[in-house]
């Protein structure tokens, strides 16, 4: 019995079948997206769930957090190397041995800053920690100056919110603010050193009367998408307690238009065309001073529509971009008495 042979698909049927394909890739295709970039939000939130866990770990021995500067000078220690051994980075931490040194000298390797050619000090700079990288954020990780021996680091994402001025508390525009001091703000002249006038301290759980779960304690910040063999500017110099570092205000809403303006070099001062942030430099910073007066640098993300925010209790919030001003300056205040609820 003869059997009828099965014809081919016609071309007119390939391409309908090729059409419904290509249909049912565009309709799929957002939901993919958004399900992914909804869970590089999540993994941003958990680094800074985890990293203001550590720095709320460090109050347990003195009810204070880590401290902004170690000293009042430019390119000193900061809270990102004292909580190292509360995200289980202990070895880095002993990397960084003249962090619990004292006696302030114009020399590295010593007790201000992570800066010298010393092995020990220049791995613990190479280290890359994940929990530091936003997974939203394209410039990570970038290295700066990884060809030298005293300076090469990489920088990082999260940043701890000094108020709602500079890193002084001092105001940055003509406005009424509000303007204050936040949990990582500076005193001015602060040192470690036993007996200094102004001693270096952690802001003390007590000295947020606006209460810690009304505070903000971290944020992000964009990283620079080049990588340099010479210095790069400030922007996500994590290791260093400086202004657009380990530091930022909020002196202008998240992702605002508005340009940070750092001590030293933009991204774009060094041809880095990728980055887009805006931003314009106040000018060279100035080695063993603070170079920290004026500067401000915004809470920015690679996010849609705004920042992961952590709070002085731990707690983390997405942020709105279009967050009021006044509410933002608000929240970044730890002693303002302003009565303003987290969005």
């Amino acid at each position: 019995m003869a059997h009828n042979a099965r014809s081919a698909f016609t071309l007119v049927e390939l391409l309908v079948v090729i059409t419904i394909i290509g249909i049912l890739i565009s309709l799929t295709l957002p939901a993919v997206q958004a399900v992914r970039r909804s869970a590089r939000i999540t993994k941003c939130s958990n680094n800074v769930r985890q990293l203001a866990i550590a720095c709320t770990g460090c109050t347990t021995n003195d009810d204070r957090f880590p401290y902004a500067r170690k000293y009042d000078i430019w390119d000193s220690y900061t809270w990102t190397q004292q909580i190292l051994p509360h995200i289980e980075q202990l070895a880095v931490y002993q990397g960084y041995w003249t962090l619990e040194q004292e006696g302030f000298t114009k020399s590295y390797p010593g007790p201000n800053g992570p800066i010298g050619n010393d092995e020990r000090i220049r791995q613990a700079r190479h280290a890359v920690i994940s929990i530091f990288y936003c997974p939203d954020d394209i410039g990570r990780p970038i290295g700066n100056e990884l060809d030298t021996g005293s300076y090469g680091f990489y920088r990082g994402s999260y940043r701890g919110c000094t108020g709602s001025g500079d890193m002084y508390g001092k105001a940055t525009d003509a406005t009424a603010g509000p303007w204050g001091r936040g949990i990582f703000s500076v005193t001015p002249g602060q040192s470690i050193d036993r007996g200094a006038a102004v001693p270096t301290f952690g802001t003390a759980l007590t000295e947020i009367s606006d209460g810690a779960s009304n505070t903000i304690l971290l944020s992000e910040g964009l990283v620079p998408t080049a990588m340099v063999t010479w210095w790069g500017g400030p922007l996500g110099e994590i290791i260093y307690g400086n202004m657009g570092g380990a530091l930022f205000s909020a002196s202008t809403t998240p992702n605002s238009t508005a340009p940070d303006r750092p001590i030293g070099p933009c991204p774009s001062d060094n041809g880095d065309t990728e980055y887009k942030a805006p931003c314009l430099s106040l000018g060279g910073n100035a080695w063993w001073t603070p170079s920290g007066s004026g500067a401000y640098a915004g809470a920015r993300s690679g996010h849609l529509g705004g920042v992961n925010v952590a709070l002085g209790d731990g707690s983390v919030r997405f942020i709105d971009d279009s967050v009021d001003l006044v509410v933002w300056r608000s929240l970044a205040t730890r002693a303002g008495g302003e009565a303003v609820p987290v969005p």
